[in-house]
């Protein structure tokens, strides 16, 4: 240490000094800890498969979730998830930055992260109507852009052309005619 830093570090508070310390020691010690603990969920495989923990119905802040993309993918390492699908409200764009430009952004912004933990990241979108037919996920697509359609059910032709598995979500009590319809047609995978 030269004798201009000696000088310095003399004339400084030590009550700083100690403050300063404390906090370094605090935030490099617990920050890293906590960040990168991972909660296993254990769910026995069946004889034959490997069993995945998924969350197939996330939002973030480019719908109305209140963080960035890859934040969701560090979220669901920590919490013991093997498969995520970022699945933004197509309709619904609060944050008309990026995503007002590109529906498939969340999910770019996010696949590196996925990479990084090991977390497979499928490309999903939710089509957003009134009831009826409600909420519904579409997910393992190739373009999300091309469902924001004005027409509802053209939202659905788009991603049965892509071969989507489509799922209603939260559905509560109320089942119309039209999700009958849907469900004979092949357009509800799921709910």
């Amino acid at each position: 240490m030269n004798k201009l830093n000696l000088i310095k570090l003399q004339n400084f508070p030590l009550s700083h000094l100690l403050i300063v310390v404390v906090a370094i020691l605090f935030l490099s010690s617990t920050e890293p800890i906590l960040a990168q603990q991972r909660s296993e969920i254990n769910i026995p495989d069946i004889p034959g498969y490997v069993t995945l923990k998924c969350d197939f119905h996330m939002h973030t802040l480019f719908s109305d979730g209140i963080v960035w993309p890859t934040t969701r993918v560090e979220e669901a390492w920590r919490e013991g998830l093997d498969v995520i699908a970022i699945t933004e409200h197509i309709e619904s764009k609060p944050s008309q930055g990026e995503i007002a430009k590109n529906l498939n952004r969340s999910y770019e912004l996010a696949l590196p992260t996925a990479r990084k933990f090991n977390i497979i990241l499928i490309k999903g979108g939710e089509i957003t109507r009134q009831m009826p037919p409600g909420h519904f996920n579409a997910i393992f697509l190739k373009d999300i852009e091309l469902l924001d359609t004005k027409n509802f059910t053209d939202a659905f032709q788009q991603a049965m052309t892509q071969e989507a598995f489509l799922f209603w979500n939260h559905p509560g009590d109320m089942w119309y005619s039209l999700h009958t319809e849907f469900y004979e047609k092949g357009w509800m995978h799921g709910i």
